[in-house]
């Protein structure tokens, strides 16, 4: 077990288990241990396991964009070790944006959820932008 202080979050007790590793890291961000906390249902938190004041709002984003998919390339499975897809989730994350929210449809964050392996990608799909509002 793992105890850290956060400003944000207070003290976070954190079983290695629960862990997420990001062997390609996160671009941006010089951590590749990350941990997903709820906040308020469908919203989650990714927090940074070695620095808590680096997180990241995410929500699933099938919620909001329910035709929203894409392949993932071979070497992309095989790092994940993802034997199915049901072994895969999906997250985008979000952002303030005008007087709104956003979700960045364009970079998905994709965890395999039983091996806590995940990656990062960037679609080079035009349907997806960085900031497409989520209209409520």
């Amino acid at each position: 077990m793992i105890k850290v202080k956060s400003e944000r979050f207070g003290e976070l007790h954190i079983d290695e288990s629960e862990i997420i590793h990001f062997p390609f890291g996160i671009p941006g961000v010089p951590f590749n241990r990350f941990i997903i906390k709820d906040l308020i249902e469908p919203v989650k938190w990714l927090i940074a396991v070695d620095d808590t004041d680096v997180a990241m709002l995410i929500i699933s984003p099938f919620i909001y964009f329910p035709t929203y998919g894409f392949e993932l390339s071979n070497d992309i499975v095989s790092a994940l070790e993802a034997k199915t897809e049901e072994e895969l989730e999906i997250y985008v994350s979000l952002l303030k944006y005008n007087d709104g929210v956003a979700a960045n449809l364009k970079s998905p964050f994709v965890i395999n959820k039983n091996k806590k392996i995940g990656v990062q990608i960037l679609l080079e799909d035009e349907r997806y932008s960085f900031k497409e509002p989520i209209k409520k």
